[in-house]
């Protein structure tokens, strides 16, 4: 028990990756229920027109019922965990109570060549999941890509500032990523998590910001 807390207030002050920013408010972080880790991964897809290259995703969330949010967002940078295909991001660790948790909004911030577009998709997404005592919860990676628009003027496609997050699973390839970098969860099991009620459109731009 001793080594798990230790580990834990490590991973509270280092439990991301290259890059992603990740907040775990005082709220959440300090309750006393039994704790496990929360991991996955966020990126782009690099293929044009549909790059996500230059959006910056946020994802939030939420234990199920609670207001406070767990803050996900990907650095404006090319610095990456992996590069696959035309896939690259970032992984990342975090301690968490114990729980349900929900995946309740996602925002973003691009552009389309001409001025900066920021747009969310709706709120209370209600997009659940369970985190585990003693066990790495894996939610799978989250791929940003831009939504396409036609220039009328030059008929061609161009990346629209706006977006849609891609959800797959690739523990194959992220697994080994989190145990290098976090050694002592290595022996935990390691559970692919469920995402109920997940659809993937529910994570796209639906609202503009002015």
């Amino acid at each position: 028990m001793k080594r798990f807390t230790v580990l834990m207030c490590c991973l509270y002050i280092w439990g991301c990756s290259s890059g992603i920013n990740l907040t775990v408010p005082d709220s959440i972080a300090n309750t006393t229920a039994a704790k496990g880790y929360l991991a996955g991964s966020l990126g782009v897809t690099t293929e044009w027109p549909s790059t996500g290259e230059g959006i910056i995703t946020t994802l939030f969330i939420r234990p199920d019922g609670q207001s406070d949010q767990i803050v996900l967002s990907t650095p404006n940078t090319k610095k990456s965990d992996f590069h696959s295909g035309t896939d690259r991001g970032q992984i990342f660790v975090t301690a968490l109570p114990e729980g349900r948790y929900e995946i309740n909004q996602v925002i973003f911030r691009g552009t389309n060549g001409r001025k900066t577009v920021r747009s969310k998709s709706n709120n209370n997404l209600g997009i659940f999941f369970n985190v585990s005592a003693d066990k790495v919860t894996y939610i799978g990676q989250f791929i940003t890509s831009s939504l396409v628009a036609n220039s009328q003027l030059w008929n061609t496609l161009y990346p629209s500032g706006l977006a849609i997050v891609h959800h797959s699973y690739a523990a194959e390839r992220d697994q080994p990523l989190i145990t290098e970098r976090f050694p002592a969860i290595a022996t935990l099991t390691f559970d692919e998590a469920n995402l109920e009620g997940y659809e993937e459109n529910k994570l796209a731009s639906k609202v503009i910001e002015k």
